[in-house]
């Protein structure tokens, strides 16, 4: 049976972190194979920005920076979970992306 490769990252763990359990609270309903959740490393961007010129001309940087936060499940490729349950999800639409692979 092929698998297919639920991709998720965002920038907030705590959304992050409901969606997954409602995906495998509905996979384990469901009873289909699955392998995961496998969290990925966090990349973090750093963004350096020149503030003001402070005294006698030194230049000044702040540092800002974003945390995005992945990970994936494997899923067994099952008619009933991806008709009448995933394309029904709500999917938090603020800083978070899902993204749909199958594998052999």
């Amino acid at each position: 049976m092929s698998m297919i490769r639920i991709k998720m990252w965002g920038t907030d763990l705590k959304t992050m972190n409901q969606f997954t359990n409602q995906l495998l609270k509905i996979i384990e309903q469901l009873g289909i194979e699955k392998r995961g959740p496998v969290n990925l490393p966090t990349k973090v961007i750093r963004i350096p920005t020149m503030r003001t010129l402070g005294k006698r001309g030194t230049k000044i940087y702040e540092t800002y920076q974003i945390r995005i936060y992945r990970r994936f499940l494997d899923v067994a490729n099952d008619e009933r979970f991806f008709k009448n349950y995933f394309i029904n999800m709500q999917i938090p639409s603020k800083g978070f992306r899902i993204s749909l692979k199958i594998l052999k």
